[in-house]
């Protein structure tokens, strides 16, 4: 398994970076795969829409995101739990996130230096199983 999933880097003006990125990128394999209004995105050939490097406007901030693949939803639930008891900011409480995929549970975390941390699996059903 990939310790790491995804990163997004803030900038200040998409279409002014985008190009020069796009020739970046292409010497690490990637082509941009993924155009909107705040993101570009960015995956390898062949393999499935899953962006591995983005670049994003943000008007709330200059946040840093990074997103963690984990094993499993009980693991992602436990990174919740963890950052809640540590008194971490949950930018969004674990949960399906259909419009990055039908299987993406993810949860958002603000580290303690501000940055966007995500915790992130596939789900095993298309569901996030209940714990007991």
């Amino acid at each position: 398994m990939t310790l790491l999933d995804h990163v997004v880097l803030q900038v200040d003006d998409l279409n002014a970076i985008g190009d020069w990125y796009d020739q970046i990128v292409s010497l690490a394999g990637g082509t941009r795969t993924f155009d909107m209004p705040n993101l570009i995105g960015y995956a390898l050939p062949g393999q499935p829409a899953q962006l591995f490097f983005s670049l994003a406007t943000d008007p709330g901030g200059r946040q840093t995101h990074v997103a963690l693949r984990v094993e499993d939803e009980a693991t992602v639930r436990l990174g919740h739990e963890f950052a809640t008891a540590a008194g971490a900011e949950i930018l969004h409480e674990p949960r399906l996130w259909p419009e990055y995929g039908p299987d993406y549970y993810a949860v958002f975390i603000r580290d303690p230096a501000g940055n966007n941390l995500e915790l992130k699996c596939q789900a095993s059903t298309g569901r996030p199983t209940l714990s007991t």
